[in-house]
């Protein structure tokens, strides 16, 4: 059961928020000012935070800030109703999934709680995934340029794939493929193209997110 930390100190917003939560099967925590939905946060390390802009102690990207700070991995949806173009922005800067505007429609936010739930879900999978096998697979510069290729263009035929990459040699494209395809980057659809499965696509941009960051 995933627990939601709602930090808003409009308590009818949070009544509202906190039945429809529950009659969908999620734990619900509550806290009226940053200070205490940061504490709450400390303590109970809630998989998703709802976060209100205007708070009685700080402003709500103050909030987001020091959250993302605390606890890297914690999804936040901003929800506010009178946002600026700006805020939305500085917001997205500083790491929130997504932005609600107050009055909202409640099946709107569970359906995005319900999908950020499940991106957070498979980041935390794809994380997993990056094993000494899946690095390995993807630190041959020849593989790294078949994944990215794939990345970028969708799925391709053989065919394709090794005019993209300058590969004479089909047996040795077929070595490369095959790893790649162990390491559950690369599958083959029925039409017999190449494409990265998802967790490929997340895997690949995680990977490679993580080296360029390496390198500054």
């Amino acid at each position: 059961m995933s627990t939601i930390l709602i930090v808003d100190d409009d308590r009818h917003t949070t009544s509202v928020l906190e039945k429809a939560l529950r009659r969908y099967g999620f734990e619900v925590l509550t806290a009226e000012s940053a200070a205490d939905g940061i504490a709450r946060l400390t303590e109970n390390q809630p998989d998703l935070v709802l976060l209100d802009l205007v708070l009685p102690d700080i402003r709500g990207l103050e909030a987001l800030d020091e959250i993302k700070r605390i606890s890297p991995e914690t999804k936040v949806i901003i929800i506010s109703a009178f946002p600026s173009i700006a805020d939305v922005v500085e917001a997205m800067k500083l790491g929130a999934s997504d932005f609600l505007v107050k009055p909202f429609n409640v099946g709107e936010l569970v359906s995005i709680v319900k999908k950020t739930l499940e991106e957070a879900r498979l980041e935390r999978k794809v994380e997993a995934r990056l094993n000494d096998a899946v690095i390995k697979a993807l630190s041959n510069p020849i593989r790294k340029k078949i994944a990215l290729y794939l990345l970028h263009a969708g799925a391709r035929r053989f065919s394709e794939v090794a005019r993209s990459i300058e590969m004479d040699d089909p047996s040795k494209l077929s070595f490369h493929l095959r790893v790649l395809s162990e390491a559950g980057i690369v599958s083959k659809n029925r039409a017999g193209q190449y494409q990265l499965t998802s967790e490929g696509v997340a895997i690949v941009e995680r990977l490679l997110l993580r080296l360029e960051t390496e390198r500054l």
